[in-house]
């Protein structure tokens, strides 16, 4: 007679050559092509436990087949949002419910607009966008004044195509659709002669035309008399306002440099405190400069000004002190308000010190703006639910729109919606048909479907398997009653769950040390053992390929990670699969069918060997002893090794917990090395209590055992994982 332990070790030592060769059985093979062929085509919870076979084929792959009966109970299992920690599934003590719903897709995705990772895209893009913005207006209005010098005709200003539409954007006008002829007559115009072109024009838009003809110096022959420019510096100055102003929605560094350069230009000619005062611009950029925007009367910032700081009782000095006398010292206003003769009201050096201040408090006053604009866009891109609502929702939509450099006054909404609606896995939906690659980043960017209704974004990984994930991960760290470091893990996979999230490519999680160590752990394997270069070779591999290198590892859980990420053959996001199982599951599933017809197999010879086999596949998903007395199994398997007797299952539960946990170090059987030496034991001690190898152990598995009493299997179901 052969002993249990070599029966065990002859199928131990090469389980996946063993698991090919049961896979290639006919019976096996014919039930593991059906459900291959046949899962896809199941839409319903109800269609799945209706049609048996592939109901059965589940089942018993996960260790349920004893409750295939019971379909009401596990519709509700495969209805359960995994996502939700009180969900039926999860609520269970019986962790492989949770792991069997896990293997479908019957419960939902979370339908979200954006991600974490796409909503800090759109605001990256927002703020190169309105950086390119500014960049664009310095170099075009730097371009314009440098060639309007030089202009000398209508037909020149209307011939140079940058030229021109400076001019049309400075005064609103459309630069696609213009007239020559219409704009030179504008230009030739003379606006004091009632009959001329500009002023008998009946349009809407008459006065910025009027406006556009007075900003320059044309004849009425288009072209220029002796001494005169096509705009004196006023004018210029004037268009160049006018174009900050129309063409970027806001562009900080032109409307600052604007009231900069008017500073500068017209602080030379002030002669006394009032003319400072009553010019409302300079008056603001005075204020702005020295932080004193909360006053809001001449009169204090005149006091200021005709302070005389050597008197120790002047205002500056009495009512604002330091921050006063900064003012007072920037300009060389007598305490009459005048400027000492061969004087003027500021030196460069103090003029200097005045741009400096208003350029750096601009630009804090603007990035504080810029920051509660985003955070606006963060707090509420989340509440919308469709299309629809964020095109009705003007702060917001303008915001996406500008972040992918489209004018939000320049762009038809039902272009956008055809946009965000488009199928990007649809090679003939409307963004991918277009040239232009903004429409397929801004339809990226959003989780919309085709009706325009908010849907479950593409992930690296599913939302539940996200989940699933960051749970074992604090099972694993605090397992075994190591319980303090559960709060360090609880933080660790609230890094994982969020930062998963922003991975978009294979090569993109390999270079992520921290990600991959954390699905190590959560599939109970030691990063310490596992290289880089191996972690790239598996996600490099073709799981349909069966001699690619995940594939051919003895470890098989090598590929159920690998399975578990929605990369494709080129290592980007593929499009979630659409029937009650994507690949993760149904691998999974076909596995450990494949693992119970082999423990059953050798379970026709050997009863013992088939309880060791089982016991070692069981072993890593083992966090108490509850996980043992739960399971008929196992608990054999443990009264065997340690010679306990059956009559244990009558004791109050809490005593056969404290009983299984003076025999068995669960943290120590984690090391393969010990989970060996316990085997052989357990084999031994089998041997010694049945003289053969035909004892009715097959019992064990298929859940008609009494061997644990009714209240036992009651106190655990109710007991929470």
């Amino acid at each position: 007679m052969v002993s249990t332990f070599l029966s065990y070790n002859l199928i131990n030592r090469d389980i996946r050559g063993n698991l090919e060769r049961v896979s290639s059985s006919n019976q096996v093979a014919r039930e593991e092509q059906y459900y291959k062929d046949n899962i896809g085509k199941v839409k319903t919870v109800e269609e799945f436990v209706d049609n048996y076979r592939l109901y059965a084929y589940a089942m018993k792959a996960h260790g349920l087949e004893d409750m295939t009966y019971a379909k009401a109970f596990m519709k509700k299992v495969l209805e359960s949002d995994l996502t939700d920690t009180d969900s039926f599934a999860n609520r269970l003590a019986d962790q492989r419910y949770a792991q069997f719903a896990a293997a479908f897709q019957f419960s939902s995705e979370t339908s979200i607009v954006q991600t974490t990772r796409q909503i800090d895209e759109v605001i990256g893009n927002f703020q190169q966008a309105i950086e390119d913005e500014g960049e664009s207006v310095e170099v075009e209005t730097a371009y314009y004044k440098s060639k309007i010098a030089a202009i000398s005709s209508v037909d020149e200003l209307l011939g140079d195509e940058r030229v021109r539409n400076y001019v049309l954007k400075g005064f609103n006008l459309d630069t696609k659709y213009w007239n020559k002829d219409h704009l030179t007559k504008v230009l030739t115009s003379d606006l004091n002669d009632p009959a001329s072109y500009v002023n008998t024009l009946t349009v809407a838009n008459k006065s910025t035309l009027q406006a556009m003809a007075g900003n320059f110096n044309f004849n009425a022959a288009g072209t220029l008399d002796t001494g005169v420019t096509a705009q004196d510096a006023s004018q210029t100055l004037a268009l160049v306002e006018a174009y900050t102003f129309y063409v970027p929605s806001r562009t900080v560094p032109a409307e600052a440099q604007l009231n900069k350069d008017y500073f500068e230009a017209k602080i030379g000619s002030i002669t006394n405190v009032d003319e400072l005062v009553n010019d409302p611009r300079m008056l603001a950029y005075v204020k702005t400069a020295f932080g004193m925007e909360d006053i809001f009367l001449k009169s204090t910032i005149k006091n200021i000004l005709t302070s005389d700081l050597n008197d120790p009782n002047n205002y500056a000095t009495v009512f604002g002190g330091e921050k006063y006398e900064a003012l007072t010292k920037a300009f060389n206003f007598q305490t009459d308000g005048t400027i000492a003769g061969g004087n003027t009201a500021q030196t460069a050096a103090q003029t200097a010190t005045t741009s400096g201040k208003y350029m750096s408090r601009y630009d804090d006053a603007q990035d504080q703006k810029d920051d509660d604009l985003y955070t606006y866009y963060r707090n509420f891109i989340g509440s919308m639910d469709s299309v629809e609502e964020l095109q009705s929702t003007p702060r917001l939509y303008d915001f996406v729109l500008t972040a992918f450099g489209f004018d939000p006054n320049d762009t038809k909404d039902s272009v956008i919606e055809k946009v965000l609606t488009s199928d990007l896995a649809d090679p003939n939906s409307f963004a991918n048909k277009q040239k232009d690659e903004r429409y397929r980043e801004l339809a990226a960017a959003f989780n919309f479907d085709t009706e325009g209704n908010k849907a479950a974004p593409r992930l690296a990984q599913s939302q539940q398997v996200i989940t699933q994930t960051a749970k074992d991960y604090v099972i694993t760290k605090t397992r075994f009653g190591h319980e303090e470091d559960k709060d360090a893990a609880t933080k660790e996979a609230k890094y994982y769950s969020e930062n998963i999230q922003n991975i978009q490519t294979a090569s993109e999680f390999v270079a992520n040390r921290r990600l991959v160590d954390f699905v190590l752990v959560a599939n109970g394997i030691n990063p310490e053992d596992v290289t880089n270069d191996f972690i790239k070779q598996v996600f490099n591999s073709d799981l349909d390929d069966p001699e690619s290198f995940v594939n051919i590892q003895e470890d098989h859980r090598y590929v159920e990670i690998l399975s578990s990420f929605n990369f494709d053959a080129n290592g980007n996001i593929a499009v979630r699969d659409s029937g009650i199982q994507g690949r993760y599951g149904q691998m999974t599933t076909e596995y450990l069918f494949l693992q119970q017809s082999l423990e059953e197999e050798v379970g026709e010879d050997s009863a013992g060997a088939r309880l060791a086999l089982y016991f070692q596949r069981m072993m890593p998903s083992i966090n108490s002893a509850y996980d043992i007395l739960g399971d008929t199994a196992l608990l054999e398997v443990f009264r065997t090794a340690f010679e306990l007797p059956a009559e244990m299952s009558t004791m109050d539960i809490e005593k056969q917990k404290l009983l299984v946990e003076r025999y068995m170090d669960f943290d120590e059987l984690q090391d393969p090395d010990e989970l060996q030496k316990f085997i052989t034991r357990f084999t031994a001690m089998y041997d010694l209590a049945n003289e053969t190898d035909t004892s009715p152990l097959m019992q064990l598995f298929n859940g008609s055992s009494t061997s644990i009493s009714a209240d036992t299997l009651l106190s655990i179901a109710q007991l929470k994982a």
